[in-house]
């Protein structure tokens, strides 16, 4: 799966001088910005696995990293890169600091970064859901996830393409053989559908298979 980074430095450095062909050779997916502003918005419109900020001060300021951080509004580690090489020794959590003289700790903090990240976000059109913070972001619009319904949407996904009975899923979910009665998990389908589908009504990636069960399609045609 592709790692989506959100880099954000001075456009008009020098391709010599930029991260983004070394992000790049490495196979990550990287959007470029060039202002906290932008940054805010890309971050809380797209959940990237992690945030590089190429710091444009020397010596950094800290009350324009307390600014950066405070703008975030989803939990997503950070690497902070200093054109100096004293770097303060308390930083926030999750936010990592290193020195751009030192390219190899870089990379070395980036894997690092990213590997704790794999299994966080399935990413479809329309449509991110981090498995870590049981939310889903659809259409910029976020949506938190009860543990029940994270719990159901996680088997459907793990089985995506396939027919799931109500019997299977009861079973899996509630822990249960009972089927005398199944209007919680139908409640709970129209919950889950309310957040992922464009149009509860009509939808997409969450089926009904009358007579058999639920499906969720991964990929739309």
């Amino acid at each position: 799966m592709t790692m989506q980074l959100l880099l954000i430095e001075n456009k008009e450095l020098h391709q010599s001088q930029s991260l983004l062909s070394n992000l790049e050779n490495q196979g990550y997916q990287v959007i470029v910005v060039d202002t906290i502003e932008t940054a805010a918005i890309q971050t809380d419109s797209l959940w990237p696995n992690l945030i590089i900020f190429r710091s444009p001060y020397h010596p950094l300021d800290p009350s324009h990293l307390q600014e950066f951080i405070s703008r975030l509004t989803v939990k997503i580690p950070c690497i902070i890169v200093s054109e100096e090489d004293y770097l303060p020794l308390e930083t926030a959590s999750g936010v990592t600091m290193v020195s751009i003289s030192h390219p190899q700790q870089l990379v070395k903090n980036i894997q690092e970064a990213v590997s704790n990240q794999k299994e966080r976000f399935i990413r479809l059109t329309n449509l991110v859901i981090d498995r870590q913070q049981r939310q889903v972001l659809r259409n910029n619009e976020r949506y938190s996830l009860t543990p029940k319904e994270f719990k159901l949407l996680q088997l459907l996904i793990d089985n995506h393409n396939q027919v799931l009975s109500r019997k299977e899923i009861m079973q899996a979910v509630w822990e249960t053989d009972y089927m005398g009665d199944t209007r919680t998990l139908d409640v709970h389908i129209r919950w889950i559908r309310e957040k992922i589908e464009d149009n509860p009504s009509k939808p997409q990636r969450l089926i009904t298979v009358r007579g058999r069960g639920y499906r969720f399609i991964m990929n739309l045609d």
